[in-house]
């Protein structure tokens, strides 16, 4: 009796964390987003998302103060065309000529080409936060190793541009950062490719 009871009470525990495991595995969806440019209308962007970079030892992306390219006091460097990059101890982080302590505001726009589910996922060394259409859908702020974030499905119902914003930080130590889709259509997770990042061109001063 007691050893039914046993199996029972083990049988039990084996579907509650299943139940729980289903739970975590659930995907946050996110709707009511619209492009910014059409597809049509793309002729004046520039391909890559236009950095700015903060010198600072961060702990958090939270810390990072939101930069306006236009009034920034930090370096704005070259245009970083994909994201899919490891960093050794020593190597400069993009161009931002140091390898730690050092912030990156990315701004530009994602090409979703057709409507339909595409789901995302980051990887990063340390924090990084994502938006878009002001949206936040990844949110890994602190510091820590080669991470992946949850996935994320983004229900696309029109093509187009989607303006994007990405918050990093490399603190110490290696760094990593990396940003991957499954297009509708896939099974698998892939790089994003160049061709899906851009920003418009600006004059640093500019109104």
């Amino acid at each position: 009796m007691k050893f039914r009871k046993k199996i029972k009470w083990i049988s039990l525990m084996i579907l509650l964390w299943a139940g729980m495991g289903q739970v975590i595995a659930q995907q946050v969806e996110v709707t009511g987003i619209i492009p910014e440019i059409e597809l049509s209308d793309d002729s004046l962007l520039k391909p890559g998302l236009l950095p700015i970079y903060i010198y600072k030892f961060f702990k958090s992306v939270d810390e990072m103060p939101k930069q306006d390219i236009h009034t920034t006091t930090g370096k704005v460097g070259n245009p970083i065309l994909f994201l899919d990059h490891v960093f050794g101890k020593e190597d400069p982080v993009f161009d931002s000529g140091v390898s730690q302590g050092i912030g990156i505001q990315m701004r530009g726009f994602l090409k979703f080409s057709e409507s339909g589910k595409y789901t995302l996922k980051t990887k990063s060394n340390d924090g990084i936060s994502v938006w878009i259409c002001d949206k936040r859908i990844v949110w890994h702020p602190g510091i820590h190793s080669d991470h992946f974030s949850d996935d994320v499905v983004l229900d696309i119902q029109k093509p187009g541009w989607y303006p994007l914003l990405i918050k990093y930080f490399q603190r110490k130590g290696t760094a990593a950062i990396g940003m991957y889709w499954i297009p509708p259509g896939e099974t698998n997770f892939s790089v994003i490719p160049a061709e899906a990042f851009s920003h418009a061109p600006v004059s640093k001063g500019s109104s």
